[in-house]
């Protein structure tokens, strides 16, 4: 399974899609959590800084300046506890530890860069300055940053746990996504082989359906299953026309061979005329035949190993002689023995038909080449001649049966010689391309070297 497919896969992309909000929503909350934590942690310190000055002006008013001094010393002596600064009128320190001096009435925030583990540039205190009522300056400063490190601690948390939980969500992507592209592979598989002519070819799917893979390959094989029927109903009417057909023409072609003995020679020149179209339309119907049958794959029971060159080598003399009579010639390029498992009268009848093809559109003298080529990774069977060619963007419709380049049909031929030459290459796992031989046309069957194919 090729990486980039799954890479490319859409189960991947929502998986790192929704690992991606997955992580946004995690950092979403874990900045939630500072700034909430923050204010929690500054109103409550707040709170404590005013109650702490409350307390404390109570007891200088009740018990005079030396109980209060006595009172921050204490204070300030405890472990967590506030910072405190109780100045004099003329501004000297009577008690207290905080050395902020830039002081003004009311709550002020201060950074104290000085201070070691927290952040320069953090309002680390904030401070709540009053005037008593003797003229002396009383603050208190509450420690903003004590939490720092719990809430560190939680952002800190939420993140790990934010990412563990996107890998996890792209680790299960990944599986799924494996499982996935093997069910889609089987599928595509499926209706590759279907493409390639195999009609008998299914995916597989699970009774009752599980899920969407299994709905779309039972939707699949439904369809299959309609296609295979209605190409079996035409393919059937096909060979039920050509067979009723041919049993009388062939009747007809017997009255007129009956007629021909008496018949004067005006009329007997009529009669081989006839004769000539009955043996034309005669050869389409088996060529009719022909072709369903290798389309229906039945042929694939007759394979066994078939030493290709020798077959086109022993087509190729059959031919030759009748080339030479045109004035033409037919090379057999040097071919390297092959080896493949396949049916060697239709291999025979698909260089026969290229042959034949050649020698046709050849030109007055054709000059033919049919050669066996292989290589470590495919085979190639190539037909050359010297005639006129086919436009590129004609080459794949002279493919098709019954299709021809003359639209008034005047030439002779049916239009199925490299139809059937097509369904052979198929049924062989081949496929057939037509180029340019500069002049003419070279047709190629070529197929991928497999376990069967040997070459010395």
């Amino acid at each position: 399974m090729r990486i980039d497919h799954v890479f490319s896969s859409t189960s991947f992309r929502l998986s790192v899609a929704f690992a991606g909000l997955l992580i946004a929503a995690f950092v979403a909350a874990g900045l939630g959590v500072w700034v909430a934590t923050r204010s929690i942690a500054e109103r409550q310190t707040r709170e404590h800084v005013t109650a702490e000055m409350q307390s404390i002006r109570q007891e200088i008013s009740v018990e005079g300046l030396p109980a209060g001094i006595a009172a921050i010393e204490n204070r300030a002596s405890r472990p967590g506890a506030l910072e405190y600064r109780l100045t004099s009128p003329e501004g000297q320190v009577l008690a207290g530890n905080l050395t902020t001096t830039n002081l003004r009435p009311g709550w002020q925030f201060v950074d104290l860069p000085d201070r070691q583990g927290l952040r320069h540039g953090q309002d680390d205190l904030v401070i709540l300055s009053e005037r008593l009522p003797d003229g002396a300056v009383l603050a208190i400063g509450g420690d903003l940053e004590r939490g720092e490190s719990v809430r560190i601690a939680v952002l800190q948390t939420l993140l790990w746990i934010g990412g563990l939980s996107a890998a996890i969500a792209i680790a299960l992507g990944l599986w799924i996504t494996r499982y996935t592209l093997r069910r889609m592979d089987l599928l595509s598989a499926s209706l590759a082989a279907v493409a390639a002519g195999d009609l008998t070819a299914r995916t597989v799917t699970r009774t009752p359906p599980r899920d969407d893979l299994d709905r779309l390959s039972a939707g699949a094989n439904a369809m299959l299953e309609q296609i295979t029927m209605l190409v079996a109903n035409v393919r059937r009417v096909s060979t039920d026309v050509a067979h009723d057909l041919r049993t009388p023409l062939s009747h007809v072609r017997q009255d007129l061979e009956l007629a021909a003995k008496d018949a004067a020679p005006q009329t007997l020149r009529h009669i081989e005329t006839a004769q000539g179209r009955l043996e034309a339309l005669l050869r389409t119907f088996d060529a009719m035949l022909r072709l369903a049958e290798i389309e229906a794959g039945r042929s694939r029971a007759r394979f066994a190993p078939v030493d290709v060159a020798e077959v086109v080598e022993s087509v190729a003399d059959a031919y030759r002689p009748d080339v030479e009579a045109r004035g033409g010639a037919l090379v057999l390029v040097a071919s390297k023995p092959l080896t493949i498992e396949g049916d060697a009268d239709l291999m025979a009848q698909a260089v026969a038909n290229l042959i034949e093809n050649a020698m046709t559109h050849g030109g007055a003298r054709p000059n033919i080449s049919v050669g066996v080529r292989s290589d470590t990774n495919a085979w190639d069977i190539a037909v050359s001649d010297n005639g006129p060619g086919i436009a590129e963007a004609d080459r794949e419709k002279v493919l098709e049966p019954f299709a021809r380049l003359d639209a008034s049909r005047s030439t002779p031929g049916s239009g199925l010689g490299l139809a059937i030459v097509a369904a052979i290459a198929r049924l062989h796992g081949a496929n057939i391309t037509l180029e340019d031989a500069g002049p003419g046309l070279r047709v190629v069957l070529r197929g991928a070297r497999t376990e069967a194919t040997t070459a010395a």
